[in-house]
């Protein structure tokens, strides 16, 4: 039994887009230590991702427990595109928390609607991530 935010697709996929992210912003910024590294984690994000998809294939089922929220219908390529955005989301509103949190003259109308965006790629990246275990397991368990 695999369990949502851990070991699942969703899971792996959502790692997968954070992961790259960061490397995107340490190669921009040159730091080659902090690339290599990425570069590392990214392999093995994607060596467990085919692993979990050959044992699913042999076993033909996907048995996980997913978190409690509400979705809606939608194949996993679209799923995986919003769960892209939703997390760019989530780190461009927690940036722009943070620059208000440490400058010396926060802006409060900023800090709002930035927690707020943040809420809202939250619960979106959730519904997102169950959204593609549902529509794997299905693809899975014909």
């Amino acid at each position: 039994m695999r369990i949502t935010n851990v070991d699942t697709l969703s899971a792996y996929f959502d790692r997968l887009v954070t992961e790259r992210i960061k490397w995107y912003f340490f190669k921009k910024n040159g730091l080659t230590d902090k690339v290599e590294h990425q570069e590392a984690v990214i392999k093995e994000l994607r060596a467990k991702m085919s692993t979990l998809y050959w044992e699913c294939l042999e076993d033909g089922k996907y048995d996980y427990l997913n978190e409690k929220r509400t979705f809606k219908e939608s194949s996993i390529i679209e799923e995986l595109e919003e769960l892209i955005v939703n997390d760019i989301n989530i780190g461009e509103a927690d940036r722009e928390r943070l620059a208000q949190a440490t400058s010396d003259n926060p802006d409060t109308e900023s800090l709002i609607r930035n927690e707020k965006r943040l809420r809202k790629a939250n619960e979106g990246r959730a519904r997102n991530k169950n959204q593609i275990d549902q529509n794997f397991k299905n693809e899975i368990e014909k």
